[in-house]
């Protein structure tokens, strides 16, 4: 199988994350994809791209098609941990406060909602071993780079059928690729580009299988999602964080602002998702959420800090009785890190008829036999573990701005690859998103007995009843996904394509008409036990898998709760 991505010539957009290409052997589905794009602002862009797979070592193999033939460190391995990081930093949080509005008597904490916290050339026919393919197809280049050996090819004729002679060399060179695969691949070959095949080492397992980094000549970032069409799962998720010194818009696709009163606030995690795929399907399947527009400072110390760097150096100057001391710190520390076993694996020589299979299920039973030097250990560890964490830093360091887009996608909806631009006329978007819920007590009357009314940041209102207190009312789903749709540029506000907000508004004042209300139908008297708990629970966005946060606070007896204020309901004048 193969994962595809690609990257094009420097007078197109640039081009990363492809799809896997399923073979007779091995079948696989691509469930998300995560890619880091960088604008380095001297006509290249640098790709952090993560490869999800599952499945033999032996059927993996990876194709990008590039523009440039890389050289010196413009090929790389990064680490997955810093995807995890990241994600974690930047996803939405849907917080909801609640307000205790009357003369409430509070007999348990105040339930809230959850806050949402997805070489030089040779002629392959000239080498035997790079496969005896003909004339038509050169490589360029090869090597290796973390547990990856890598080729790049070039078809030398693009003009006649270049999948053809790319399927054969591939073929022969143990690339497990169908010809439907080569044929996706063929019209990226036509336009002149270089084909980038990655598999694994001899002796490497698919757990090594990690993220690469390549930067390359380009314009503007894009994905060539219709590589991905092959074997993406439906409604697959896609996530792209831009890093540049302003916002990155997608260019070619639809700007979408979700309908807030679509949202589960109560537990965001249980439907944003659905709530995004519904608002990409509404837009043809081609649009893209802004997710976060904002500084990247933040994020570079989320995904590696200066603290960390700090122990690393401390763990590399101590001293040590032994090799299972070493280790034990080592292990202690980073066996959860991507390239851990690969550097250790470089760096210690196993006793005969031992192998690192039985050597990392049991470190402790081979104490004493284990030849090494610390120097080329913590060498090791800090080329396939420490760097690749660094690498990634340095790009958030360097690029002022970042945003993260999120969107879903179908196979019969990935036929044009999206582009992404940057426009400095936008303004930052928060991932924090912020609504109140008020409890409208009448005397005597608990909290949890009180009828409720959620003010959303868009403006709107939505009611609610006791008994639907922790769940979200079904009647909204009806409603469009999309509070707007804008088609948006490298400058300017961007034009609307599609504005819901009266649509909207109309179907909950004719929704909230219907539910009682209480506190004097709206105008409140304010309690003299007034109290605030806000919960939170970020969407994780691709991978479907939302971590929980949940915390509350209460605020009794707040001066200004005191006061009686006439409280007016938008669509409920």
């Amino acid at each position: 199988m193969v994962l595809a991505a690609a990257l094009c010539a420097q007078s197109q957009p640039a081009r990363a994350c492809g799809g896997f290409f399923c073979s007779a052997q091995q079948g696989v589905n691509q469930a998300a994809e995560r890619i880091i794009f960088a604008d380095n602002a001297d006509g290249t862009i640098t790709a952090v791209i993560q490869i999800l797979y599952q499945g033999p070592a032996d059927h993996f193999s990876w194709l990008l098609p590039i523009s440039t033939v890389p050289e010196g460190d413009e090929l790389a391995v990064a680490s997955d941990l810093a995807f995890t990081r990241l994600q974690a930093a930047t996803n939405p949080q849907y917080n909801l406060t609640t307000r205790l509005e009357g003369p409430c008597a509070v007999s348990r904490s105040v339930r809230g909602s959850v806050d949402v916290s997805p070489v030089a050339a040779e002629s392959c026919s000239g080498n035997p071993a790079l496969g005896g393919c003909g004339d038509a197809v050169t490589v360029e280049a090869s090597g290796v780079v973390g547990e990856f050996q890598w080729s790049v090819i070039r078809v030398s004729d693009p003009n006649a059928d270049p999948a053809a002679p790319a399927l054969e060399w591939l073929q022969q060179n143990g690339y497990d690729v169908t010809p439907e695969g080569a044929a996706l691949i063929g019209p990226y070959l036509a336009d002149g580009m270089y084909l980038l095949a990655l598999k694994l080492v001899k002796g490497a397992d698919s757990g090594s299988i990690r993220p690469i980094v390549l930067t390359y000549a380009a314009a503007a970032p894009m994905i060539p999602i219709k590589l991905t069409a092959v074997a993406a799962n439906q409604d697959m998720g896609v996530m792209t964080w831009a890093l540049s010194n302003a916002r990155a818009v997608p260019f070619n696709y639809n700007a979408l602002e979700l309908n807030e009163a679509r949202i589960n606030w109560f537990n965001a995690s249980s439907n944003y998702n659905q709530v995004v795929t519904e608002a990409a399907d509404a837009a043809g399947g081609q649009g893209f959420v802004t997710e976060f527009a904002g500084s990247s400072s933040p994020l570079a110390n989320a995904i590696w800090t200066a603290s960390e760097d700090l122990q690393w150096q401390a763990i590399r100057g101590r001293s040590y009785l032994d090799f299972d001391q070493l280790f034990q710190t080592l292990l202690g520390n980073y066996q959860g890190y991507s390239g851990f076993w690969e550097g250790v694996r470089r760096a210690v020589v196993l006793p005969p008829n031992v192998s690192f299979e039985d050597f990392k299920a049991c470190p402790g039973c081979y104490t004493g036999r284990i030849e090494f030097s610390p120097s080329n250990l913590f060498s090791a560890l800090d080329a396939s573990v420490i760097e690749p964490m660094r690498s990634v830093r340095r790009l958030f360091d360097r690029a002022p701005y970042t945003t993260r887009l999120y969107s879903t996608l179908s196979a019969a909806e990935m036929t044009v690859d999206p582009v992404f631009v940057f426009n400095p006329d936008l303004p930052e978007v928060s991932n924090v998103h912020q609504a109140t819920r008020v409890l409208e007590c009448q005397r005597g009357q608990a909290d949890f007995e009180a009828p409720w009314r959620i003010e959303l940041p868009q403006g709107s209102v939505i009611r609610g009843t006791p008994d639907a207190t922790g769940s979200w009312p079904q009647e909204v789903s009806a409603q469009p996904a999309n509070f707007r749709v804008l088609a948006q540029s490298s400058s300017g506000e961007g034009r609307v394509v599609d504005d819901n907000a009266d649509e909207i508004n109309t179907l909950l004042a004719s929704y909230n008409a219907e539910l009682p209300s209480g506190s004097g139908n709206g105008s409140a008297q304010a309690s003299e036990r007034g109290g605030f708990c806000s919960f939170g629970t970020p969407p994780g966005g691709s991978t479907g898998s939302l971590p929980l946060a949940l915390g509350c606070s209460a605020l009794i007896g707040s001066a200004w709760l005191r006061r009686r204020r006439r409280v007016v309901e938008k669509g409920h004048s």
